[in-house]
């Protein structure tokens, strides 16, 4: 993947638009530097890069902050390849209305081919997804793949053992390790708390014993025969008991019914005059429409005669009225055409005068406007006369200054050239004083370092004879561990086959064990099946028998219903069929034979039932018994279930440990587990033995590890001396070299400067600081004189082209004065003459008052005779109405006279049908519509009593009888009702124990199937469990070190061995490796081929080597992170403002080696040592107001 132009538009520091084409920029180099001052905005490049890709930064986790301060709109694009094809990909978000007030708006993202232009994928979550498909790389991996680590790397190196971990963690993003390592831990303790649990809880679980079920059980079966028979008694009892309280109340009832039927019939026959009196109301009701019509149009005549005299009276007068208004009318419409011809002939001479007056108005406007401008333009004059004075003035002033001045540069001509001489001379003075400074500093070095030399020459001799005599013991003690390696270099595979071979003995006597176990298991549960199997066919024999007893007492029920119905239907119509006569029509069937009248028929519906009650209550029992069959044949089917299920099961687990058996290639019997168990202490006794001789080998390398501890320390501290030793003797060669070059240096400036300081005047001695600032003083004065004399010629020069200015003006104002005058006269003069043709049409003061006053007299007739027009119309309209009322009030008065006869002759008729006599006897029988009602009313509701009672009477006498008839007992229902409730005492306490049986029974019966249940869970749970076990034993922790630290190991190998591969390029001189202590397994060693392969710590490392060995490892790591993908862009972030001048020196080398891989690598630094080396940069420059501008050079 190589990164080929990005382009950025308002980001951070970055404000504008910008673009790097990196083909264009680099052409054949690889190598570049991004410089600037610390805060520019040289990271925000990067940020461009990683935000255009994935839509986010390394360093701003909003990447709303992105967008540069008062701008709208921000954009991050770039164009990448991979694998040989050019994608682009962009980035970008605005503000509402583009305004830099405006809320931020959803961003977007977009990537496309650059060649096809086809858009591949354009949603803000789905564009980093896709560009991780195509390079392989998300968000974290291309960061430590294209932005080197070296930084990290270096603090990694130079931190303490307890903050490695973290930090190596960190640059590699293995964080994941810890989190699965504690997650493994957590499950583990979560689940093991579980399993705790549900043993604890199935502990809780009481169970009865078969013993106590059977017994239970029998005792329960007893009390429900018992139950059975108690509760037929008691159906008995009740029955007798209900048939004497029934003839009870049907011989009370029945003397009611008589007193009240003869109370009725009394209280109908004191009643008689009413029901007469309804007859005749009723037939008064025929009548009464017609006579209310009668009444009605007698009161219509009457009222319209009345309307008839009121509306001719009305005529007559509005007659009158009509002839006055007419004669007004006329009178007045000779006045308005009058007034009408005075109107016009004054509006006409009105316009006359008014078109004048206009003109006379314009006229006296433009004498107004000419005396305003004739007055300001003689001010104006006056003020430019003063102002010309005042400008002859200053330009006197101006030709003595520029005189003085002229004679000043021209006295002192020669300080002309320190314009251009002064920036030399001061360079001058400066380096003269530098090289004073430093030939005092070289010279007190030069004197300590030839008194450090001797001391370190002690020094390294004294380490060197000890790291010789530790060398000698570190020998000793290698050969010594290296014949304990070859004593047990066969002891990992012995130890290994043991410990399998001991797991496999192990595994075989726990499979006796259990084998055994789940014989006897297999045996038992084949018992439970077949007994339970026999029972079943019993139960079901049963269930059949039941089955169909049931159906065929719901059978007879339904035919008992019937024959119920059928009685009842004929009982209803009984009473009905007594009021038959011979001859009429029935009521209900319209026949007139009725030959079950005299046919009694015996109906007995009570008896009938209770035969039904009886059949319901057995159909109950028997349904009750087949439900508790049922569910003892569901519960039996459930037990063989399980059974089966737990046979199977015990069988899967028989076969698998005889595969186990035939995997081991194993025959049992009889003593097999003694010869396992003895064959197990003979191995454990082995791996004993081989445990104590690691143990000692363990012991040896320790020491010998010490050793090569001391042993090294020894060397890093002989390396250290020598290289100081040689540092030292080099700077000392150095500073006398230099020493020699700034005393010559030192002469030749003295020389250049004693010529320029008496070019004027002045002497080059001790006091040359003072004699500068002299100089310089000279340089100051020559130079703002002359800019003085060329102010001072500007001046002049705009005032001689004042002073024309001014002149010009003064002559065109007295030209504009003369013609202004002269037009003044001219309007004057035809103002008059307008005035006067304007009084001679039409004398009046005021123009308006006088067309008021002719509109208002005009308008006045005018109104008064619409007003009378309008009158009139009126008048007619409403003669008009009264004519046509009153031809329609005649018509309608004939027709009512007609229709009022025809209405008297029907009502004389209807009389005389209704059997009235005369007129007053039936108004006399009028009521009203409340008194009507209510005699109605006490009628009819006198008439259903008299009916009610009496059907009443009739069916109790008979239902009396058919009870006497029945003779169920001849025992009191005092004695009766004791019987029963002693009766039902007992059952009430059968009950109460049958209902605690089925409960207790039921409830054993559910704990059972939970005991059962929470058994099959928890051996799951156990089976499920063991992988969490093997989990937590292996890299299972609370704090997640375990599996952390082993990942991290194996992580830091891999970034060593891609490290050297780097480094090999860029350093030959050294290797890496991890430290062999256990203590110490996250620390690097160096292995220095320059000095016969010794080992040392990277803390003996110049700056310039960390900075190799730090680059080396974030390299690796690049390649490590992009995996399979070739990364060709690489950036380097800082990392070079410590390194002093040596080791920057150092680490520029190790840059152009790494150019020469062919990869395209920029530096990001501030330092200044790299516009030097590095040649190709793309400075970031600050403008002073926040944003910073790119410069490609």
């Amino acid at each position: 993947m190589k990164i080929l132009k990005i382009k950025s538009l308002n980001i951070n520091s970055l404000k504008g638009e910008f673009e790097i084409d990196f083909e264009k920029f680099l052409k054949d180099e690889s190598l570049f530097a991004i410089t600037g001052p610390t805060g520019a905005g040289k990271s925000t490049i990067l940020d461009v890069i990683t935000c255009a890709l994935y839509g986010r930064t390394a360093r701003l986790t909003n990447p709303n902050e992105l967008m540069s301060r008062h701008t709208g709109e921000c954009l991050c694009e770039v164009e990448f390849e991979v694998k040989g094809k050019v994608y682009r990909s962009s980035w970008s978000q605005k503000r509402a209305r583009k305004s830099p007030e405006g809320a931020f708006q959803s961003a977007k993202m977009e990537i496309s081919e650059v060649e096809s232009g086809k858009v591949l994928e354009s949603y803000l979550s789905k564009v980093p997804k896709y560009i991780e498909e195509l390079s392989g790389l998300d968000f974290d991996r291309f960061i430590q793949s294209m932005m080197l680590a070296q930084g990290s790397f270096d603090a990694f190196l130079k931190a303490k053992e307890n903050e490695r971990s973290s930090l190596l963690e960190k640059i590699t993003g293995t964080q994941i390790y810890k989190q699965i390592s504690q997650e493994i831990y957590q499950t583990y303790t979560k689940k093991n708390d579980e399993i705790k649990l549900d043993e604890s809880l199935l502990g809780n679980i009481e169970l009865l014993s078969n013993e106590i079920v059977n017994e239970k059980t029998l005792i329960l079966n007893n009390s429900k025969t018992n139950k059975l028979e108690l509760d037929s008694k008691g159906n008995e009892l009740k029955k007798v008991i209900n048939w004497l309280e029934n003839l009870q109340k049907l011989e009370t009832d029945n003397t009611k019914y008589i007193q009240e039927f003869e109370q009725v019939t009394l209280e109908k026959e004191n009643k008689k005059e009413d029901f007469n009196r309804l007859d005749l109301v009723n037939k008064a009701l025929n009548v009464q429409p017609i006579y209310q019509e009668k009444n009605s149009l007698t009161q219509i005549i009457n009222q319209d005669k009345e309307k008839l005299e009121k509306l001719q009276k009305e005529l007559e007068d509005l007659k009158q009225l009509l002839q006055s208004k007419t004669n007004e009318s006329l009178k007045t419409k000779d006045e308005l055409d009058k007034e009408k011809v005075s109107f016009d002939t004054n509006s006409k001479k009105l316009q006359e005068v008014r078109i004048l007056q206009t003109k006379i108005e314009s006229k006296l406007q433009n004498i107004k406007e000419l005396e305003n401008k004739i007055s300001s333009q003689n001010e104006q004059k006056t003020k430019l006369n003063e102002d010309l004075k005042v400008l002859k003035i200053n330009q006197e002033k101006i030709d003595n200054d520029l005189k003085t001045i002229n004679d000043y540069l021209i006295k002192n001509k020669n300080d002309e050239s320190l314009k251009e001489e002064i920036s030399l001379i001061s360079k001058n003075v400066n380096d003269y004083k530098d090289v004073v400074k430093l030939l005092k500093q070289i010279e007190e070095k030069v004197q300590n370092n030839s008194l450090n030399e001797k001391t370190l020459e002690d020094s390294f001799t004294k380490a060197k004879k000890e790291f010789d005599e530790i060398k000698v013991l570190f020998d000793s003690k290698d050969k010594e561990y290296k014949e304990l390696e070859i004593q047990t270099s066969n002891f990992n595979q012995k130890e290994s086959n043991n410990r399998d071979r001991l797991k496999s003995i192990e595994k075989l006597i726990t499979s006796i064990d259990e084998y055994k176990r789940l014989l006897d298991s297999i045996l038992k549960e084949e018992n439970i099946i077949s007994s339970s199997k026999d029972e079943l066919k019993t139960i079901k024999t049963n269930i059949e028998e039941k089955t169909k007893l049931i159906t065929e007492i719901q059978t007879h029920i339904q035919t008992l219903n019937d024959k119920r119905e059928a009685e009842l239907l004929i009982a209803k119509y009984e009473s009905d069929r007594a009021n038959l006569k011979e001859g009429e029509e029935c009521f209900l069937c319209g026949s007139k034979e009725h030959p079950f009248v005299n046919h009694k028929i015996n109906i007995n519906a009570d008896e009938t039932t209770s035969i039904i009650a009886q059949k319901k209550q057995i159909f109950d029992e028997e349904n009750r018994a087949l439900r508790t069959i049922e569910l003892n044949l569901s519960k039996l089917e459930t037990k063989i279930e399980s059974s089966i299920l737990e046979l199977n099961k015990l069988s899967k687990s028989k076969e698998d440990i005889e595969q186990v058996f035939s995997s081991l290639n194993f025959i049992l019997t009889d003593d097999s587990k003694t010869n396992l168990e003895e064959e197990k202490q003979l191995l454990e006794e082995e791996l004993r033995n081989i445990i104590k001789t690691r143990d000692e080998k363990e012991k040896v390398l320790a020491q010998r590890d010490n050793l090569q501890k001391e042993l090294n320390a020894k060397q890093t501290l002989v390396s250290q001396n020598e290289q100081e030793l040689y540092k030292l003797k080099s700077s000392i060669e150095q500073l006398q070299n230099e020493q020699i070059q700034n005393i010559s240096k030192k002469q030749s400036l003295e020389e250049e400067l004693s010529k320029v300081y008496s070019k004027y005047e002045l002497i080059f001695d001790e006091k040359f600081e003072e004699n500068f600032r002299t100089i310089v003083s000279k340089k100051d004065s020559f130079i703002k004189n002359e800019t003085l004399k060329k102010e001072l010629d500007l001046k002049l020069q705009n005032l001689t082209i004042q002073l024309k200015e001014f002149d010009t003006k003064i002559i065109s104002i007295e030209s504009n004065l003369k013609t202004d005058a002269e037009q003044f006269s001219k309007i004057s003069t035809e103002t008059k003459e307008l005035q006067t043709q304007s009084k001679a049409i039409l004398d009046v003061s005021d123009l308006d008052n006088f067309e008021k006053e002719i509109t208002a007299q005009f308008n006045t007739i005018s109104e008064k005779y619409n007003f009378l027009s309008k009158e009139l119309v009126n008048l007619n309209s409403k003669d008009e109405s009264l004519n046509t009322q009153i031809i329609e009030l005649n018509q309608r008065l004939i027709d009512n006279s007609t229709k009022l006869e025809e209405t008297k002759q029907n009502f004389n008729n209807a009389l005389t049908e209704n059997s009235f006599t005369s007129k007053e006897e039936f108004e006399k029988a009028l009521l009203s519509k409340e008194q009507r009602e209510e005699l109605f009313m006490n009628c009819k509701t006198l008439e259903e009593k008299y009916t009610q009672i009496q059907t009443l009477k009739i069916d109790t006498a008979k239902k009396l009888t058919e009870q006497k008839e029945l003779n169920l007992t001849d025992k009191e229902l005092q004695s009766l009702d004791d019987e029963l409730k002693e009766l039902q005492t007992a059952i009430d306490e059968l009950q109460k124990s049958i209902g605690s049986l089925e409960k207790e029974l039921e409830i054993n019966a559910l704990n059972n199937k939970k005991h059962e249940d929470k058994i099959k869970e928890l051996e799951k749970k156990k089976e499920a469990f063991k992988v969490w076990i093997k989990l937590n034993e292996m890299i299972g922790s609370a704090s997640g070190d375990k599996f952390a630290k082993f990942a991290q190991g194996i992580t830091l190998d891999q970034l060593i061995y891609l490290a050297n591969k780097h480094l090999q390029i860029l350093s030959p001189r050294y290797e890496l490796q991890r430290s062999s202590d256990s203590s110490k397994l996250l620390e690097i060693e160096i292995i220095d081929g320059f000095q016969g392969d010794v080992v040392r710590p990277v803390s003996t490392l110049s700056g310039g080597e960390s900075f190799i060995v730090s680059l080396s490892l974030a390299l690796g790591l690049s390649a490590l992170a992009s995996q399979k993908i070739s990364i060709d862009s690489l950036f380097l972030d800082e990392g070079f403002g410590t390194l002093d001048s040596d080791s920057l020196e150092l680490a520029l080398n190790a840059l152009n080696q790494l150019q020469s891989s062919g990869k395209m690598v920029g530096v990001i630094s501030h330092v200044e040592a790299l516009k030097e080396r590095i040649p190709l940069q793309i400075r970031v420059m600050p403008k002073g107001d926040g944003t910073s501008g790119l410069n490609l050079n």
